[in-house]
């Protein structure tokens, strides 16, 4: 049977997940592959067969070479599964090749030699302090993680299609940064690979894991993202990173020799992880940590006690002053950590954060619903001492105020109302709103055709005491209002076209060898080769040398070289084909 006739069968039995990895890992380009034939021949090409094999390792490749020339070789496990999942092996329980890959193998793989013996690797001794250390800064990391996901939430980051943010953007979110050595890009990386963050469009924004993760303590939000990165390693990263203590130089050394046909199609992964393995401090200028062995080992409850160990206790006070400042000793519980950060404007982070009251805070958490004796309440249960008489009338003050501008919807438009004309008229006059297009409609209001929590975010972040009304003039809590951006539906992958292609050429009415039997004749109409046919006829099988002259309808014209007679054969009758 044809090597192309058998792995179109089994190309029909994949899933679709399998079929478009398939192509991804084997072909550069698919979009002049219309069937499982065009497929199957695609993946038997020299090249598609080459990128496959030179993603095996050492061992694997001597077994195949072994395999290829003798048609025997060490039962193993993982060998079966290779051939198995790269389709480079015949179906059935015996081990098996199809020519067109052995040859490969064979060319590829002559000047090849065993490696020798790998030295285990030992961690260094007096190496706890470095952990530790490691650890400490990856908690860094994942605090100024958690204050990107806060600023992208609210302010959506356009990535250039260069590559890399703006100048605006990146000086923006670079003081959220640990140290000067962390870029934001690094950050919006692992916010990606835990699911807090996603790019749509070219736009970074929060996805709806972001909620849940930022109520996490710190312990629980460094695991969540390790988790996913240890998941998104791979069977190849995790294999190759748990074989070396050194991630750098030596690590590189031993990729040439266990991989030695190229290893360029993992190395922009590798480094991807690296990058990220530095930061969840899992390895330290290149060396793997303790804490990172025992990632790579799946020893989960020895990674939560290191961590556990090394993150401070939640601070059960914090020390409100009179300048306004609130200084948290260490870290708060998510829910006084929310509270705080709609109260106040951070200052500055790490394991003491300083927080600044504000009147834009406290005027949005009134905007929400939250009077200012339910604010004053909760900053009091925090406060290790008597909360200074300057705040507490400061949050009084626009508790009383607040409400005195009003904002609501009416016939499609956005109304401003004010109890004191005169501030009805700085807003009118205040040129940090002319964007909303306020307009006197009578001596008491101004009218928009701007939404009404637009207007009214406006307004809080200009500092006017606003809130939000109904039609009957009831406050309500104001909606969580965000920039809309227009997000263009994403591309589809030329795999997952490629896929829906063969699904829709699946021929119902014939069988896989009666449609491979009229490729090959439509095939040889085409390049004017010169064929043996097997028909069968009312007394057997014959076989006819033939030179293919037309094929249409069912039926091949043809010449018989024998006797140089024009003949027409219904291809229903031909129940083989091979070239002359």
């Amino acid at each position: 049977m044809s090597s192309s006739l058998e792995l179109s069968k089994r190309l029909r039995a994949l899933t679709d997940e399998q079929l478009s990895e398939l192509a991804s890992t084997r072909l550069t380009n698919s979009t002049a592959i219309k069937d499982y034939f065009d497929l199957a021949d695609a993946l038997l090409t020299e090249d598609s067969i080459l990128s496959a094999v030179r993603r095996l390792p050492l061992e694997q490749l001597l077994q195949l070479r072994e395999l290829a020339s003798t048609g025997k070789t060490a039962a193993d496990p993982e060998l079966t599964t290779t051939l198995e999942q790269a389709l480079l092996g015949s179906e059935g329980k015996k081990l098996e090749l199809y020519p067109e890959v052995s040859a490969v193998i064979l060319s590829a793989t002559e000047k090849l030699v065993p490696a020798t013996a790998d030295k285990p690797s030992k961690p260094e001794k007096g190496s706890e302090l470095r952990d530790v250390a490691a650890l400490e800064t990856a908690l860094s990391a994942i605090t100024s993680l958690d204050e990107l996901a806060r600023s992208i939430e609210s302010h959506h980051v356009k990535e250039l299609a260069r590559g890399g943010l703006s100048a605006q953007d990146s000086q923006r979110l670079a003081p959220l940064m640990p140290s000067a050595e962390i870029t934001p890009t690094a950050l919006l990386a692992l916010g990606k690979l835990s699911g807090i963050l996603a790019k749509n469009s070219g736009w970074w924004m929060a996805t709806e894991k972001l909620d849940t993760w930022l109520h996490l303590p710190l312990a629980e939000r460094w695991l969540a993202v390790t988790t996913a990165w240890s998941e998104h390693l791979g069977t190849h990263l995790q294999k190759i990173l748990s074989t070396e203590s050194d991630w750098g130089p030596e690590l590189h050394a031993w990729l040439e020799v266990h991989y030695p046909l190229g290893h360029d199609w993992l190395d922009g992964d590798l480094n991807e992880r690296l990058s990220e393995a530095e930061l969840l401090g899992l390895s330290h200028v290149g060396t793997v940590t303790a804490v990172g062995r025992e990632v790579l080992a799946g020893n989960w409850k020895g990674v939560t006690a290191a961590i556990t160990a090394v993150v401070p206790p939640f601070a059960e006070h914090v020390f409100v002053q009179h300048d306004f400042t609130v200084v948290a000793p260490g870290p708060l519980t998510p829910a006084d950590d929310v509270f705080m950060r709609q109260l106040c404007v951070v200052e500055s982070r790490g394991l003491a954060t300083t927080f600044r009251i504000s009147a834009q805070g406290t005027n949005h958490l009134l905007a929400q619903g939250t009077s200012a004796q339910q604010i004053l309440d909760h900053l009091t249960s925090l406060a290790a001492t008597d909360i200074p008489q300057a705040v507490s009338y400061f949050i009084t003050d626009l508790g009383e105020r607040f409400g005195t501008i009003r904002v609501r919807e009416v016939n499609g438009n956005t109304v401003v109302k004010a109890q004191d004309l005169l501030v009805l008229r700085t807003i009118n006059a205040d040129h940090s709103l002319h964007s909303l297009g306020l307009r006197p409609v009578s001596e008491d209001s101004l009218q928009t055709a701007i939404s009404a929590g637009i207007v009214l975010n406006a307004l809080l972040d200009a500092k006017y005491p606003a809130q939000l009304e109904d039609a009957s003039g009831k406050i309500i809590a104001a909606p969580v209002h965000r920039r809309s951006i227009e997000l263009q539906p994403e591309p589809v992958s030329p795999h997952v076209a490629l896929v829906q292609r063969l699904r829709g050429s699946r021929e119902a009415a014939t069988t896989d060898d009666a449609t491979w039997i009229a490729r090959q004749l439509d095939v040889a109409v085409r390049e004017k080769s010169i064929l043996v046919v097997t028909v069968s006829m009312p007394d057997g099988e014959r076989e006819f040398t033939i030179e293919p002259k037309g094929f249409s309808n069912g039926r091949l014209r043809c010449l018989d070289r024998t006797t140089e007679v024009e003949r027409t054969l219904p291809a229903s009758h031909i129940t083989a084909v091979r070239p002359a």
